[in-house]
Order: C-alpha cells, then structure tokens, then sequence
C-alpha cells in the first residue's frame, strides 16, 4: 500500500488533522496527500515556507534560531512543524527543510542534507537524511531528492503513528 493510503486509514481512525510545513519539498508532500480520494476530511492544508520571513511570519520560527543554526537544520524543522500545527489547529504536522541543489551546499551541510520535522500530539521528532541522486542532468537530480525528501515525510509519519519511532 503507497505510504499515503496507509496514511488516510490511520488519521481517519484516530480522527486526527494534518497540516504540512514545507521549504525545499515546496508542496510536494502536501500534493502527495491530497492525491488520495477523501484527503479534505483529515488535511486541513500547507504553508510552503521557501523564504526565512515566510517561516518568521506565518510559522513563528524564530530570527535567532535561523541565525544560530540556520534555515536547514533540526531547530529550524522543529519550530517549522510545531508553527504550522498552531496556525493550522491541527493534531500532527510534518516539516522539511533541506538542500534540494545542485548548489547551496558546504561540507557540513551537503546537498541532499534534509530535516523533516514529525509531530503527533505534544510528541516532535527530527530526522535528517542525505538524498543522494545520480541522474546525469542536474534538475532531475534536484527533483529526485525532493521527491525522495516528500516520500520519506509521509512514511514517517505512518510509522510513528503505528507507534514505530
């Protein structure tokens, strides 16, 4: 079963709403959940927060934690996911941040590098993985990650939904 289906059964019969935070997967996370018949009863929507003031403005992360650690990392996807989940009222959130490419990386945070930011309840978890991608054209490779990044959000969430993490 695609991760996105399973996703439905389990918020439908905990009754729970998702809203989605997200920076470098610009909505396609939150495309990939409302690809499925019958989504409206359980997502309430999405910010896609690509600029820093975006993610001040509507998602209330903080000037101080982007200075200190910048738009792509843990505080950042922490406060991305906990904003969207207040603004949206809603029970569960995902939020990604990360470096689709091909540039904007460094050797401590290389292209590919991604949070995603899960929460259920009063319960947040991070996680971070580095989407690597070998298409020889360099936007297929961008757009593979972001892909991969999306795809991963949504089995997340499953498995710490089924209590998994």
């Amino acid at each position: 079963m695609r991760p996105e289906f399973e996703l439905k059964e389990l918020l439908l019969e905990r009754g729970l709403k998702l809203s989605t935070a997200e920076s470098c997967t610009g909505g396609l996370v939150a495309g990939r959940i409302v690809n499925v018949p019958g989504s409206s009863e359980y997502f309430m929507g999405g910010i896609i927060a690509y600029d820093n003031s975006v993610k001040m403005k509507l998602l209330n992360v903080k000037a101080e934690t982007l200075l200190k650690y910048g738009a792509v990392s843990k505080e950042t996807a922490r406060e991305m996911v906990l904003g969207v989940k207040k603004l949206l009222g809603t029970d569960c959130g995902i939020s990604t941040t990360g470096i689709a490419g091909p540039t904007g990386g460094t050797p401590e945070k290389p292209v590919g590098l991604t949070y995603i930011g899960m929460s259920v309840g009063d319960r947040v978890e991070v996680f971070d993985f580095i989407f690597k991608d070998d298409d020889p054209d360099e936007v297929n490779r961008r757009n593979n990650r972001r892909r991969k990044a999306a795809k991963k959000a949504i089995k997340l969430l499953v498995s710490m939904l089924k209590g998994e993490l």
